[in-house]
Formats: structure tokens, C-alpha cells, sequence
């Protein structure tokens, strides 16, 4: 799953005391997204599956530990290279099958594409935007259509 955090910071209390530092909002994004820069293809999900280190194995690496794949590589390489300006959201936009583009300024965007059809024996949340600073509901896109769900 791919966390976002958009806006300004704001401390909340977290679960067992004390405080924690949270966005005012953020994107959970749970199926294939792309970030796309004016050199092209900057990072996207497939690159979960690809080993940061070329001489692991890509059939049997541990794609889930941190650092270990070509896409923690590469956002991390997006976050430092943008570290003294970061990126602002500048334009949103949407579609009927749950797809989103965040426009993030100079040419950089990120495309959300749920890549699911309905079932209806299986709901598959696409991705979901919440803020975590306050008790609104949050907004879900899924295999079901939108919902508007109490914050967890």
C-alpha cells in the first residue's frame, strides 16, 4: 500500500498515550498508481517487485522489507529531490471507475488506476482519503462505488 500525506501537520494523540505528528490528510492507495514527471516514468506499484540491490534474486527477495525494492528507491529519491520544495497538489481530477490524478506541480502527476472489475462476492477497496487530525468521515473508492465511512 502506498501512504500519502498531504497538508500541514498537526499533533494528535496516539493509541496507548502520548502524541504523534500526523498530515492533515492522507491517500491510502491500495491499487496500481504511477508518478509521472516530465522525464516520464518516475515510480509506480510494478516497481514493489524489483530488488533495489541487482544481485538479489528478483524470484525469491523480500519485497516487503523497507528499502528493498526499486520503488522505495525511487520515492525515496523523489522525496530528496524535492525536499527544499515540496510538492503541492495544484489540481485534482476523477472518473466514474474510481481512477484519480493528483497534479503535483512541474509537471509531476500521480495516477491512481483501480484494476478490479465488481464481484459481488468480494469488495476491493481501491484507495481511500482521510484525516487523520480530526473525526470526519473517510472518503473510500472501492470495487463497491464511494462510501463515506466513520474514521477507523
Amino acid at each position: 500500500m502506498l501512504w500519502l500525506t498531504l497538508g500541514e501537520r498537526a499533533e494528535r494523540l496516539a493509541e496507548g498515550g502520548g502524541s504523534r505528528e500526523v498530515a492533515e490528510y492522507a491517500l491510502h492507495v491500495s491499487c496500481p498508481w504511477r508518478l509521472v514527471g516530465p522525464d516520464g516514468l518516475h515510480a509506480a506499484s510494478g516497481d514493489y517487485f524489483t530488488p533495489a540491490d541487482p544481485s538479489v534474486d528478483p524470484e525469491s527477495f523480500d519485497w516487503d522489507g523497507p528499502g528493498g525494492n526499486w520503488c522505495d528507491v525511487r520515492l525515496r529519491a523523489f522525496i530528496d529531490e524535492t525536499a527544499s520544495a515540496p510538492r503541492v497538489v495544484t489540481a485534482v481530477s476523477a472518473d466514474e471507475l474510481g481512477s484519480v490524478r493528483l497534479f503535483l506541480g512541474d509537471d509531476f502527476v500521480l495516477d491512481v488506476f483501480p484494476d478490479s472489475s465488481h464481484a459481488d462476492h468480494v469488495e476491493t477497496e481501491f484507495w481511500r482519503l482521510l484525516q487523520p487530525a480530526s473525526a470526519s468521515p473517510q472518503f473510500v473508492v472501492g470495487s463497491f462505488g464511494i462510501d463515506r465511512v466513520p474514521e477507523a
